[in-house]
């Protein structure tokens, strides 16, 4: 019962899959030129200003600082973590360097290391497909989850590259950027010592195995397929210009890697410093707040958003 219904779940989301490629595909604002008609070549020169849409090094803002401490003491048990879904609405994908990306959340590296197992002892059909794949990965393929941040865009033909953080043993946080074209995947660890070469290499095989697997089983026409390797893709983890902090800091520092990478900085600024990681942690705190469903009670809620919008 259970096996029918992953297959029934897995044939409904390739069917829209198959539906979404066959419609007619149109360029992204950023992928558009003047000089080129209507065609539907993937151009590098966009025609308008992508990337560094806002300084994410920007001093905390005091009063709202105490706007967000005065609403969340509100709440008796104020020190627990918020149990909310963020809105991450794109309203300005100018600000980043790529319309083609997607983040997922600490679940999907979860969930995939844990599954891990299962993809490994699966018996391959004789294309060296069917293997099992972790639940919900053909809603990842297609952009369904995660719910808050849903694109609705399919890895590898309106995705090309994936950032997402990744825990290790509970107590140290990294980020991965994944690239598809390319077939690599950097991580930016803020501690390198914490973790060896050899752990690293076993975090890896997961990402490093699954995700081009998914790309060719997940694939809607063998055209697509064949684009495709099951080959494992390659990883790196640089540490020269790779800003490093102190224990503590590490879940802080993973955001701030994949933020700067998406805004289009080519080397991390020198702003990104255990110095400002107060003020880091303090704006990050009410992007969040902002970003979440968690201003009730805030009479003028007009003004709260026009004061509030950060990334507007």
């Amino acid at each position: 019962m259970q096996e029918a219904r992953r297959l029934a779940k897995k044939n409904s989301a390739l069917a829209a899959i198959r539906g979404r490629s066959e419609r007619d595909r149109k360029l992204a604002p950023s992928q558009q030129s003047p000089f080129q008609g209507n065609s539907t070549a993937k151009l590098i020169i966009p025609n308008t200003k992508v990337g560094h849409g806002y300084d994410p090094f920007a001093l905390p803002d005091k009063q709202l600082t105490k706007a967000l401490m005065d609403h969340v003491k509100k709440d008796p048990n104020w020190r627990k973590s918020f149990d909310r879904k963020p809105k991450r609405c794109r309203n300005n994908p100018n600000h980043f360097r790529s319309e083609r990306i997607c983040f997922l959340d600490h679940l999907f590296s979860r969930i995939w290391r844990d599954k891990y197992g299962e993809f490994k002892s699966s018996v391959p059909d004789h294309n060296g497909l069917g293997i099992r794949l972790p639940g919900g990965s053909w809603d990842l393929y297609a952009g369904i989850v995660p719910i808050f941040c849903a694109t609705n865009k399919t890895w590898g033909v309106d995705i090309d590259e994936i950032y997402a953080p990744v825990n290790f043993q509970n107590d140290h946080w990294f980020a991965i950027w994944i690239s598809i074209p390319k077939r690599h995947i950097v991580v930016w660890d803020s501690i390198v010592k914490h973790i060896s070469k050899a752990e690293l290499n076993e975090i890896m095989k997961p990402f490093l195995t699954m995700v081009p697997y998914l790309l060719v089983e997940c694939a809607s026409t063998n055209e697509e397929r064949i684009k495709y390797s099951l080959e494992p893709f390659t990883y790196e983890r640089p540490t020269v210009g790779v800003p490093q902090c102190i224990a503590g800091d590490c879940g802080v520092y993973a955001l701030k890697y994949m933020e700067c990478h998406v805004l289009g900085y080519t080397s991390f600024p020198a702003a990104f410093c255990e110095k400002n990681v107060k003020h880091i942690r303090e704006k990050m705190a009410y992007d969040i707040f902002h970003e979440t469903p968690c201003f009730e009670g805030i009479e003028d809620k007009t003004s709260y958003f026009n004061d509030l919008d950060t990334y507007g």
